[in-house]
This record gives C-alpha cells, structure tokens and sequence, in this order.
C-alpha cells in the first residue's frame, strides 16, 4: 500500500493505493484521517484502489499524521 501528500496552493491531498487485498486495511486507515480532521474522501475500487482525502492544508496535514500513525510508519515528516 502506498500513501503520498501533496500540496496544492491552499489545497492538499492524500492518495492511499493498492491492491484491491488491501481495501479494508486502507479504509481503516483513510477512517482514522477521516476522524481527526474535517476532510473530504473520493474512492475509486477496481483490480487496484485509490482513496483520496482533500480539503485545506492545515485539516489535511492533521489527516496525514493520523494516517501515518495507523499505518505504523515512523517516517511521517510532520511531527514537531
């Protein structure tokens, strides 16, 4: 599974990808974003999947560290 941010002026936004065997992991984690921070969330399901998290930087970049957090991944960049 793969999660990237990117920015966008006033705008960011999270990409969770992968195979469509790691759906449910990738909507727990896309809950636990959801959850923080008051984003919006675009899926698309196929043989892979992309969920999309978007909104403003501040709400978005809150949803990042969350995400990262559920994942278990030590290299979020946002930690102060």
């Amino acid at each position: 599974m793969k999660i990237t941010h990117f920015v966008n002026g006033e705008t960011s936004r999270i990409h969770i990808s992968g195979p469509f065997w790691q759906l449910n992991k990738a909507r727990r984690i896309a809950a636990a974003g959801l959850h923080i921070a008051s984003v919006n969330k675009w899926e698309a399901v196929g043989l892979t999947f992309k969920i999309t998290l978007y909104g403003q930087n501040r709400h978005v970049l809150r949803a990042y560290k969350a995400v990262a957090a559920e994942q278990g991944s030590d290299k979020c960049p946002f930690w102060f």
